[in-house]
């Protein structure tokens, strides 16, 4: 197989239910040890303009170049509604604009893994994705394993199998990609959990297009706030994802018929929860983010045949607008989305 997966006994997932000393009672907590990967530290000064590249807007008839954009989350697509500017295109890494140039404009950072691990995926060919080249690096902190993923580089400087330690030289930052040009070259930085691992199989039932990258395809790859980790990690260099993602708000629930446990409970079983009433339980019900994140996987003595939403947060807006379109309707009514249902196929294993 091309990923080898830390499973854990049942009777183990019963001390994860919540608490992290427990986590790091049952397993080998490695610290994270972030580095930037260049050397442009700018998110830890008083102006993160200097950090983060800019995107091209055009919004009610007014250019603008907004380096929030280059941020983690809903930094894109802004619309005017009642409330005010809400901006509804989630954007799930950060772009980190370069520190240095030739007379022709062209980068010249190096790019740095941030964390020891191994390189899992190379991707070389600029047109084979969105990402253009890009490096996919797997760590494993010791409660599942986690993807760093390097895009729109110019060159690439590693191998697939190629251990690294933070702060290994991996590739050349560029432009590489769709829609960048030399002057808005940058380094797009992502921190994932992985999503499904029979992601291929999924894939073939809803894509024609080839997958060219296997289970680190994008689309595989659920960004974590890597911006916001950097800044917990200075000011706790102990911290653990777990305890970074407990802050982290629930926006939707959903319920899906128990055909045994959830794959994506064997790849993070720290996300169980009440695991003690998981007797014969008809159902899970799995909380997510805004942007898809799963948080929480519990039991539930609800019966369900489909994939069902059970529970979803207020809104005024749309919420497909705060879903990344998985969600129909508004306020506190809302609906699956064709986009999705097939995600949470995906991230169950129910297909």
């Amino acid at each position: 197989m091309l990923h080898q997966f830390r499973l854990l006994h049942i009777s183990a997932w019963l001390a994860l239910a919540w608490h992290t000393p427990a986590i790091e009672a049952t397993a080998q907590i490695q610290r994270l040890e972030l580095t930037l990967p260049t050397t442009n530290r700018a998110i830890f000064g008083p102006d993160p303009s200097r950090f983060y590249m800019y995107t091209n807007r055009s919004f009610e008839g007014r250019q603008s170049k907004p380096w929030q954009g280059g941020k983690f989350g809903y930094v894109r697509t802004p619309k005017r509604t009642t409330a005010g500017v809400l901006f509804t295109k989630f954007h799930e890494g950060i772009d980190i604009r370069p520190s240095a140039r030739d007379r022709s404009n062209k980068p010249l950072d190096p790019v740095r893994s941030i964390a020891a691990g191994k390189v899992i995926h190379v991707s070389n060919l600029a047109g084979a994705s969105n990402y253009g080249r890009y490096i996919v690096i797997e760590h494993d902190w010791g409660y599942g394993r986690f993807y760093s993923l390097y895009a729109h580089l110019s060159a690439v400087n590693c191998s697939p199998g190629q251990p690294v330690r933070p702060g290994t030289t991996i590739g050349k930052l560029g432009y590489s990609g769709v829609g960048i040009d030399r002057t808005r070259a940058h380094l797009h930085l992502e921190l994932n959990m992985m999503i499904s691992p029979e992601f291929p199989r999924w894939y073939g039932k809803h894509f024609t297009s080839p997958n060219r990258h296997g289970l680190y395809n994008g689309l595989n790859l659920v960004g974590l706030d890597i911006a916001g980790l950097f800044l917990a990690h200075q000011r706790n260099p102990s911290i653990t994802i777990p305890q970074f993602m407990s802050g982290m708000q629930v926006y939707w629930k959903v319920l899906i018929a128990n055909k045994g446990i959830p794959a994506l409970l064997k790849l993070y079983p720290w996300l169980a929860r009440n695991m003690a009433d998981a007797n014969a339980n008809p159902s899970w019900e799995i909380s997510l983010s805004s942007s898809g994140v799963p948080l929480a996987i519990a039991p539930s003595t609800k019966s369900v045949g489909t994939p069902t939403l059970s529970w979803v947060t207020y809104s005024p807006t749309p919420h497909s607008w705060n879903t990344r379109s998985r969600l129909s309707g508004s306020k506190s009514s809302a609906t699956l989305s064709a986009s999705g249902r097939r995600y949470i196929q995906q991230l169950s294993g129910n297909f």
